[in-house]
């Protein structure tokens, strides 16, 4: 994915949701010596001063050290290392000629942060700069071709830049900047040998590069990975200590005790009870695909519930995370694929389905929430036999899990009411009038067959204790409360399984069409209709003229003793308002059913017919009838014998048969 520079504006939401708009301890960007072109864009997207991570380590990047980054996950370390590199690359006056070289190579470990980190340094960088994103599970060419073309910076997942490196089209000879971005990450997917084999490439020419290092924790190898390709004289830049949690401090943590064959139940009611609100979001981690896929098929799971891993194509991951993004989607179970650097703002809950294999996964996915200032909570379910490895997890990252028990039914209950209370009184009387008649018909259904709607009961008194009312006292008129109150939150609360929760556009019942109504006008017995223009005379005798016109999809029902048609929906007043049906003459209804109609011509087969067919278009009043076009590049002249641009009839010695003339261009 290129992306040359000379629209900053889709990514600006990139970078503002984590960066310079939620309260945090900053300091304001003048503090620092950027250029007034990137200050510009920093602050159309809504970034006016920079995070902890990104002041501390801006100045020591802009002079060129190399340095070495342990900060939390979630602090901002993404927009850290870019504003300072493309600070530096428009400043040593680089020439952006056609196939040139990267002087920037970014690496990343999961293809979502490749794309993210790629968006981020696009929003700041120079017009005429590029930035290539290159990573598995997309067509290979595309990045080849911009390659050729010239790249200024490539950030990529380790495994496709080594394929590009071994087919000799990604040439790292100009690199200046080296970031390694989440190292400790591609450590545990396994791409320590991919790494250093790319840093072993780069730094074989003598000019040594820069080199960043950002990392949430530092293991073993990322020390190696320090001695080995970073300077003596490095910067080290620790906001992490010993002594402090290593996950946010925004995030609260949560345990629940539940066997796993009732982790679908649970985790369910769990989701319902603690991401409230249509703009909640919640990511569930399994250990395995297949936990995700099975606990995503789970009759208990939400419709908005998606699988979000490595086992589905390239391309849908980034529509489901881009859904997510945008808050169609409120849950995702997803793998490890989404723990770390990925750029999800508004994550409210983080649940774990068991606890991970080591305190670091714990933190990385606990990660994914309270970033940036937010508040948030992650939840691990564990089992009576992952009590020890809960309490392992507490150690090592430096936190202590909150026992809790699964939300109870009348919890689910009161947070159903409290959504729905809101949810119905947005819900326009245009909305929930159209379902009174289903409402009252639905109530009158169940009086017929359950003459007892509330037995007395121990259950009942508990309910009055608690100050909820006799239903059958509300059903007789008892009620201080209207009756019509009942009828309208019934009406609401069909609404909303119907899905129907906004204005319900028409749809013509004749073809589907949005903003259409369909319409039947059937003729006296004594009348045939041979052509299509006997619709449009008669409805002009009671309707104008600009309304006659509008009409569309005109077709005959069968033995022509009527017609059908569409008219737009800002017609539809006027005709029920004007029109009047006289049983012994016309009648003009709106349609409720297809009649069976009269065949269309097929120009395709060789059909004929003297209809016209019957076609999106209106009447333009040539013989044969026909709507604007008959579709198949024949203008919509109708279908006159002897018009140049009509039909042909020719004699065959066995039949008569219609073909079409050369067709031609009409004015």
């Amino acid at each position: 994915m290129l992306f040359n520079c000379t629209n900053t504006s889709k990514f600006g939401s990139v970078i503002s949701s984590n960066f310079g708009v939620i309260e945090m301890e900053a300091s304001d960007l003048s503090e620092f010596n950027i250029s007034d072109e990137t200050l510009t864009k920093l602050r159309a997207a809504g970034i006016t001063s920079l995070y902890k991570v990104q002041a501390e380590t801006y100045e020591h990047i802009k002079n060129g050290d190399d340095v070495v980054t342990l900060a939390k996950t979630g602090s901002g370390k993404t927009l850290a290392f870019s504003l300072p590199m493309i600070e530096r690359i428009k400043e040593s006056g680089i020439q952006y000629r056609r196939g040139r070289h990267p002087v920037g190579i970014v690496l990343a470990p999961t293809r979502e942060l490749v794309v993210q980190t790629t968006s981020v340094l696009a929003s700041i960088a120079p017009e005429k700069m590029s930035v290539l994103s290159v990573y598995g599970g997309v067509p290979y060419q595309p990045q080849v071709r911009s390659l050729k073309s010239g790249v200024d910076i490539i950030v990529g997942a380790p495994g496709r830049v080594i394929d590009l490196m071994s087919s000799d089209h990604l040439h790292l000879d100009a690199i200046q900047y080296v970031v390694l971005d989440e190292v400790d990450r591609m450590l545990d997917m396994g791409f320590s040998a991919d790494v250093e084999k790319i840093l072993s490439r780069v730094y074989e020419s003598e000019a040594k590069p820069q080199t960043l290092l950002f990392s949430a924790t530092l293991p073993q190898w990322v020390s190696k990975i320090s001695k080995n390709y970073v300077s003596p004289d490095c910067k080290y830049v620790t906001l992490v200590s010993k002594e402090e949690a290593r996950t946010a401090d925004t995030v609260e943590h949560l345990a629940i005790l539940c066997p796993f064959y009732e982790l679908g139940n649970a985790l369910s009611d769990t989701i319902r009870f603690y991401s409230k609100g249509p703009s909640s979001r919640c990511l569930v981690f399994c250990e395995k695909k297949k936990d995700a896929d099975e606990l995503a098929a789970h009759s208990a799971m939400a419709n908005d519930c998606h699988v979000f891993h490595g086992g589905i194509t390239q391309e849908k991951r980034e529509f489901i995370l881009q859904k997510f993004r945008e808050g169609k989607y409120k849950t995702l179970l997803t793998t490890n694929v989404a723990a770390r650097g990925l750029d999800i703002p508004d994550v409210e809950l983080v649940i774990q389905c068991a606890p991970p294999a080591t305190a670091e996964i714990y933190i990385h996915r606990s990660g994914r929430t309270g970033r940036a200032g937010r508040s948030g909570r992650s939840i691990c379910f564990y089992t009576m036999n992952q009590r020890s490895q809960l309490a392992f997890i507490e150690r090592g990252a430096g936190i202590l899990f909150k026992r809790i028990s699964v939300p109870s039914p009348n919890d689910i209950v009161d947070v159903w009411a409290s959504e729905l209370s809101q949810t119905l009184s947005e819900i326009p009387e245009s909305i929930w009038s159209t379902f009174l008649p289903a409402a009252r018909r639905l109530v009158e259904s169940i009086s017929k067959t359950n003459t007892e709607l509330v037995k007395k009961s121990k259950k009942l008194n508990k309910l009055k204790g608690r100050g909820v009312e006799d239903p059958k006292m509300v059903q007789n008129g008892h009620s201080d409360v209207p009756v019509l109150i009942y009828e309208r939150i019934l009406c609401c609360a069909l609404a909303k399984i119907a899905g129907k929760m906004k204005t319900m556009g028409s749809r013509s019942a004749l073809t589907a069409h949005a903003g259409l109504t369909a319409y039947r006008m059937d003729l006296p017995e004594h009348m045939t209709a041979h052509k299509k223009g006997l619709c449009y005379a008669l409805l002009g005798k009671q309707l104008e003229s600009e309304i006659v016109q509008s009409i569309r999809n005109l077709a005959f029902i069968k033995g022509r003793k009527g017609f059908v048609f569409d008219v737009p929906d800002d017609k539809v007043d006027a005709i029920d308002s004007t029109w009047i049906n006289d049983n012994n003459k016309i009648v003009l209804e709106k349609l409720t059913e297809i009649p069976e109609l009269e065949p269309e011509l097929d120009e395709l087969n060789g059909s004929c017919g003297r209809v016209g067919a019957f076609r999106f278009g209106g009447f333009r009043g040539r013989r044969g009838g026909g709507g604007r076009g008959v579709g198949f590049g024949i203008g919509g002249r109708g279908l006159n014998r002897g018009h140049p641009h009509g039909m042909k009839r020719r004699q065959s010695s066995s039949s008569s048969i219609c073909r079409p003339a050369k067709v031609q261009k009409l004015d």
